[in-house]
């Protein structure tokens, strides 16, 4: 795993005292997947999630009980992403086409095509600024969401769908 983050365990390392304290507001967020090839997923966007992340050690048999060894592997949750569906249905197409190509385009035919990207999940601070980016690294779609059409609704909510993507890690920038 190439991202090492400066951990530092000894008893005399002192955190760094935090200023001001500000709050992350919910709504202040955008999602980066790749301005070209899907702009338009990426425009809408509604909610995104920063995954779960754990590990667990492995268990060591000793007389009556299991003793947990220290972990040495993590477990990263896939990122889960709503966005709102355009009525030409381009941004559902994009990811659609997308998984569609991670299956039916084989690395026979043309080894070079790059199927991941790294998405960025950018926090933005109370003035809209960008304080905090949190890198995807090698992000790839696994499942899209159904669209529920339905003629017995009163009121009109737009469609959403949402996509589930894994990735091989996530860093913060």
């Amino acid at each position: 795993m190439p991202y090492n983050p400066t951990i530092n365990f000894s008893d005399d390392y002192q955190a760094p005292v935090q200023g001001e304290t500000a709050f992350v507001n919910p709504s202040g967020f955008r999602l980066l997947i790749d301005n070209m090839k899907y702009r338009n997923a990426q425009y809408f966007v509604q909610t995104a999630s920063l995954p779960d992340v754990s590990t667990s050690g492995a268990p060591l048999p000793y007389k009556q009980r299991n003793i947990t060894a220290m972990p040495d592997k993590l477990e990263y949750s896939s990122l889960e992403v709503a966005f709102l569906i355009d009525e030409d249905l381009i941004n559902y197409k994009e990811i659609h086409d997308w998984i569609v190509g991670l299956v039916t385009e084989t690395d026979e035919k043309n080894y070079t095509v790059r199927k991941t990207r790294d998405l960025t999940l950018q926090i933005l601070t109370s003035h809209n600024n960008v304080g905090t980016e949190i890198i995807f690294v090698d992000a790839y779609p696994i499942s899209i969401s159904s669209l529920p059409f339905s003629t017995n609704t009163t009121d009109v909510e737009y469609l959403t769908a949402v996509a589930s993507f894994n990735y091989s890690y996530y860093k913060f920038k």
